[in-house]
């Protein structure tokens, strides 16, 4: 039966609040793979729920359509966490920088330096 195990695996997308739907029963995983995509396989009259080949939860298998059923622990730490998927973004704010004041003429002398000439954009626009 090992060899045909693969072909009894179907991906199931985890909806919001924590359940997936398979062979008309809703079954529980933990909310923190809200909105992945796992792999459902049956073995041995239990469901078994894989994210990345790792088993991250086990059902007993139901058969009755419309029945759902829960994970021990399914929704701890969500309090905590706030509902969020990923910790909150932190701002920290930045003291402002001062920036130096300098006079205009500074920047005339320095084109002078440059040799560039003002009186040829004086040309170019009008």
């Amino acid at each position: 039966m090992d060899k045909y195990q693969k072909f009894l695996e179907e991906p199931r997308k985890v909806h919001k609040d924590g359940l997936l739907s398979y062979d008309g029963v809703r079954y529980g995983v933990p909310w923190q793979y809200s909105g992945k995509e796992v792999v459902v396989r049956e073995k041995n009259d239990k469901i078994e729920i894989l994210y990345n080949n790792k088993v991250i939860a086990v059902h007993d298998k139901h058969y009755r359509s419309r029945s759902t059923v829960f994970l021990k622990d399914q929704y701890k730490g969500l309090k905590a966490a706030e509902g969020m998927l990923y910790p909150r973004p932190k701002a920290i704010k930045l003291f402002s920088l001062e920036v130096e004041k300098r006079s205009l003429s500074l920047y005339e002398s320095l084109s002078e330096v440059t040799g560039y000439d003002r009186s040829r954009e004086s040309q170019t626009t009008s």
